[in-house]
C-alpha cells in the first residue's frame, strides 16, 4: 500500500509540477509583462510632470528683421522671393511649369508678398521642396497646396505629380 500512495503522490505532484509549467507560468508572463509595461508608462508620465513643472528657459532674442526680406520694393521683394523658390526647387529637382506673383497685402505692420508655384515631381522631391521651404532663413509660409497625378489606366504607374503651392514671404510694412 505505501508504493502505491508514493506512486499516486508522484503522480500528484508530475500533475502539478505540469500545471505549474503550463498555465501558471504563461499566466504570471503576462502578470509581469503587464508589470514591465505599468512601469514604464509611470516613468514616462514622471519625465511629462516634470517637464511640466519645470521652469521654461527664456526666449532668445529674435531678430525679426532677419527673417524678413528686405524693405524694398513689393518687386524686389518678390523677385528675391522668386530666386528663393527657384533654388529651393533646383535643389530638390523640382520642374517647374509657372510662377504667379501673388497680390501683396498689409498684414499688422508687414506686408505680405507671394507666388504660385505650379511644379511637378515625384513625392521625395515635393517634400524636400516643402522642406527647404520651411527651413529658409526667411519666413516663408507654403499655403493652399494641391496635389494631382495622372494615370492612363489601372495597370499603368502613377507619373510625376502634378502641384500647385502659394508661397508667402514678408517684408516690412510701411510706416506710419
Amino acid at each position: 500500500m505505501t508504493r502505491a500512495r508514493a506512486a499516486a503522490l508522484l503522480i500528484l505532484l508530475a500533475l502539478l509540477a505540469g500545471l505549474w509549467v503550463g498555465p501558471v507560468a504563461a499566466y504570471r508572463g503576462l502578470v509581469d509583462g503587464g508589470a514591465r509595461r505599468l512601469a514604464a508608462a509611470e516613468q514616462k508620465l514622471s519625465r511629462y510632470r516634470a517637464l511640466l513643472h519645470a521652469p521654461h528657459p527664456t526666449a532668445m532674442p529674435i531678430d525679426a528683421t532677419a527673417a524678413l526680406f528686405p524693405a524694398n520694393s513689393a518687386a524686389q521683394a518678390d523677385a528675391l522671393l522668386q530666386q528663393a523658390l527657384k533654388t529651393a526647387a533646383a535643389a530638390a529637382q523640382v520642374e517647374i511649369e509657372g510662377l504667379q506673383v501673388l497680390q501683396p497685402e498689409a498684414v499688422d505692420g508687414a506686408t505680405r508678398i507671394g507666388i504660385r508655384l505650379k511644379g511637378r515631381a515625384d513625392i521625395a522631391a515635393l517634400d524636400h521642396l516643402l522642406y527647404a521651404i520651411e527651413a529658409s532663413p526667411r519666413l516663408l509660409y507654403p499655403d493652399n497646396l494641391q496635389i494631382e497625378t495622372r494615370m492612363t489606366g489601372p495597370a499603368a504607374a502613377a507619373g510625376p505629380l502634378e502641384f500647385q503651392v502659394d508661397v508667402s514671404g514678408f517684408k516690412p510694412g510701411p510706416r506710419t
